[in-house]
């Protein structure tokens, strides 16, 4: 049986998308940015200390490295998201690493001219892919990916911010890349801010104001989420005990466990787990997301009521054709009229 999960790299085009259902509590820290549709049901959003709902259809657009989280408020909740590496827009824009964006609809816009196109792009680079490979289908593919991150980054220019006191010179520090990926392989032991410190080979100070400036978090915040993130995966997905859940992910006690995942999630671990099984898991496990198999038919419909999609350029030459033939009537008229008055 195949599954919505799909990884696509040529060239310089790099990204990957899935189609999962959207279950219990879930915190996602990305490299890249994140292209979100809400296909079926409801779910609270939470991106950069706001907290709203999304309903089916609205689509949200976050800049790498903004903290966000999902709760479903409907048991059959469907997302589609795509994932697009930072390295696609600093191949055109060296400087993409330093922007910080949020684009989401809401009920006032969800249905312009930028959405719709996004939605329309995004359903037929999914619908390729699940129909196969082949080099028309290749192509037809990376149109539809150029064409969506060209309109995506137009959007972006008009609401981008930088961070105060971000450094260009910082942002391109391959040393940061080996700190994050030594947190990365050891947040279940026990790190302290020195050991990163080493590694960049800056003092204690300076690693802390630039991992801050990096990720918009601190050194501990960003290590609390990770640890955080694989509790609720063991949670949902075994049977460990809760004492050996918070010491295998790298928590000092129980009780630190329990405090942190209750200020976080607002509920216990323990609740948390009764609540991820109830919800059952009648899809295929990838990376802490339960993928939906592409034999859903009604997801496919979602998909297909997305492409009757005409791109407004058309309608834009139709308008130009229909204006230039009016002025050719006018000009007739008038040449009509002068000889009358002759």
């Amino acid at each position: 049986m195949d599954y919505f999960h799909y990884t696509y790299k040529h060239n310089h085009i790099d990204f990957n998308s899935d189609i999962y259902k959207v279950s219990t509590y879930h915190y996602n820290w990305h490299s890249g940015v994140e292209i979100l549709i809400l296909l079926k049901g409801r779910i609270d959003m939470s991106c950069n200390s706001e907290v709203f709902t999304m309903e089916p259809l609205d689509t949200i657009v976050i800049s790498p490295q903004v903290g966000h989280a999902t709760l479903a408020l409907e048991e059959d909740t469907t997302a589609l998201v795509i994932h697009v590496s930072k390295e696609f827009f600093q191949y055109f824009d060296p400087n993409f690493g330093m922007y910080q964006f949020v684009l989401r609809s809401d009920k006032t816009n969800w249905d312009n001219k930028f959405f719709t196109s996004l939605r329309h792009r995004a359903a037929q680079m999914m619908l390729l892919m699940v129909n196969g490979e082949g080099t028309d289908r290749q192509l037809c593919l990376e149109s539809h990916f150029l064409a969506m991150t060209s309109d995506i980054y137009r959007e972006i220019d008009a609401v981008k911010t930088i961070p105060v006191h971000t450094k260009p010179a910082d942002m391109t520090v391959a040393t940061f890349d080996k700190m994050i990926a030594y947190i990365d392989e050891n947040y279940k032991q026990k790190i302290e801010l020195e050991d990163i410190a080493k590694i960049g080979g800056y003092n204690v100070n300076y690693t802390s104001q630039f991992f801050k400036r990096q990720l918009g978090v601190s050194f501990l915040e960003y290590l609390l989420r990770l640890r955080l993130r694989e509790a609720t995966v063991r949670l949902a997905n075994s049977e460990d005990g809760v004492a050996h859940i918070a010491s295998s992910c790298g928590f000092a006690d129980i009780k630190a466990f329990n405090v942190a995942f209750k200020k976080h999630f607002h509920t216990t671990p323990s609740e948390y787990r009764k609540q991820a099984k109830e919800m059952g898991r009648k899809t295929k496990l990838h990376d802490w997301k339960e993928i939906i198999s592409t034999q859903e038919k009604d997801i496919i419909d979602i998909l297909q009521s997305f492409l009757p999609y005409q791109d407004d350029s058309i309608n834009t030459n139709r308008l130009e054709e229909a204006n230039q033939k009016l002025q050719d009537v006018r000009e007739q008229l008038e040449m009509v009229v002068k000889k009358l008055q002759s």
